[in-house]
């Protein structure tokens, strides 16, 4: 019984899973800031850390797979901003070919940071992290809102296009599909505005103050300050020994 727990009690210490959200933000945003400020020729360290963020997501059990849909939006950025520096640019054509490698190879690396962050925390403890870490109140007043009306608009949006299929009963012209899209975004943003009004106030009567109310007390322990400056350590050590 006793080994039992041991091994329990070891396989949560060396589990980054339960760590303090703070620490994560810290650790997050340190990682983003070095892939940001590394050379475009450091062709070794983005392979390093491209390897320490998916030993991240196996070490947390987090389905890399769930980032498939973001990582489809990005490369369609890419291709544009590709595009637009071979067509508009004067550069020589290896130049350009390392803005488009620098670009697409830091935004890949930030957008796995930021995606394994939500995912790694929860949005709700992200916030109430950055809460902690005194971000200023309209900063959690905005990514709380932002983030309960995505999923109102979008709720509406699909009403209303279920609603539209219920009644269309032939196919249309493009021409009638604009012709019904234009009055239907409007009446989208009303419908969804009053929505927000009345949720605000059940809010309000709820005791809503600003702060994230979640029933884990974040306390920080040796684990994470260990985590933190082994990561810290390890970053370091990239940029002095490559």
């Amino acid at each position: 019984m006793n080994s039992v727990k041991s091994e329990t009690a070891g396989h949560d210490f060396l589990s980054i899973r339960d760590l303090d959200p703070r620490i994560k933000i810290i650790s997050m945003t340190v990682f983003i800031l070095v892939i940001g400020f590394t050379s475009h020729s450091a062709y070794l360290k983005f392979l390093l850390y491209f390897l320490t963020l998916t030993a991240f997501f196996i070490g947390s059990g987090i389905n890399m797979k769930k980032l498939i849909p973001r990582f489809l939006m990005l490369f369609s950025l890419l291709i544009f901003l590709g595009i637009t520096v071979f067509v508009f640019g004067n550069q020589p054509s290896l130049e350009k070919l390392d803005i488009l490698w620098n670009l697409s190879i830091k935004s890949i690396l930030i957008l796995l940071c930021i995606g394994f962050l939500v995912l790694w925390t929860g949005i709700f403890h992200l916030i109430k992290g950055l809460e902690l870490l005194k971000t200023p109140p309209i900063m959690i007043s905005v990514l709380i809102f932002a983030y309960r009306y995505v999923s109102l608009f979008s709720g509406e949006a699909e009403r209303m296009r279920l609603a539209k299929k219920s009644r269309t009963f032939k196919k249309q012209s493009l021409k009638n599909k604009i012709r019904t899209l234009v009055p239907m975004t409007s009446q989208l943003f009303s419908r969804a505005f009053e929505r927000t009004e009345k949720i605000y106030a059940a809010m309000l009567s709820r005791g809503f103050d600003r702060k994230i109310q979640t029933l884990t007390l974040f306390k920080t322990n040796k684990k994470d300050w260990i985590f933190c400056s082994v990561f810290l350590c390890y970053l370091i050590a990239l940029g002095v020994v490559l």
